[in-house]
């Protein structure tokens, strides 16, 4: 997969430097774009993977913001951070294009996991098998019983 990009638009309360080092894990860099504009911007001189968005610290609602997303980062998977106390129903944003949510303040395991599913959903569109595993696992070898040859598969 070529080099990704990840994007935080918006204001969003996050510890940068955690983030970047997470996202480099996936071999893709962080950058911040202030607006949707910005995020469109950034699409036009980058792979964007996905758009970590907040409709509050966009200032728009919640319909509005994920629209914009989609409209300046059509390729990319939008993620939408959102509070405890916010109320958004998650159908509704699975049916208007959101591809995952993530609660704030970030957890940085949650944001793995997200960016985890990122990684595959991008793995499987390419539908070629160049993608990197961030996370190798290890080859057990087995050895049957009967005969004694042995096989090799993966664990996680």
């Amino acid at each position: 997969m070529a080099q990704g990009t990840v994007v935080l638009a918006g204001s969003l309360p996050v510890e940068r430097l955690a983030l970047d080092h997470l996202v480099a894990e996936f071999g893709w860099s962080l950058k911040a774009a202030g607006s949707l504009r910005g995020v469109a911007a950034l699409n036009a001189d980058h792979n964007l993977v996905a758009v970590l968005f907040s409709p509050r610290g966009l200032a728009l609602p919640w319909e509005q913001a994920l629209r914009g997303i989609l409209n300046a980062a059509p390729e990319a998977l939008p993620i939408l951070c959102q509070g405890f106390s916010d109320a958004i129903h998650w159908p509704k944003v699975v049916a208007a294009g959101g591809f995952h949510s993530l609660f704030l303040p970030f957890h940085m395991g949650e944001v793995r996991q997200s960016l985890g599913f990122v990684w595959d959903a991008k793995c499987r569109a390419a539908s070629i098998s160049i993608c990197r595993d961030p996370h190798p696992r290890t080859v057990v070898r087995e050895q049957t019983l009967a005969g004694g040859t042995s096989s090799a598969r993966n664990v996680a």
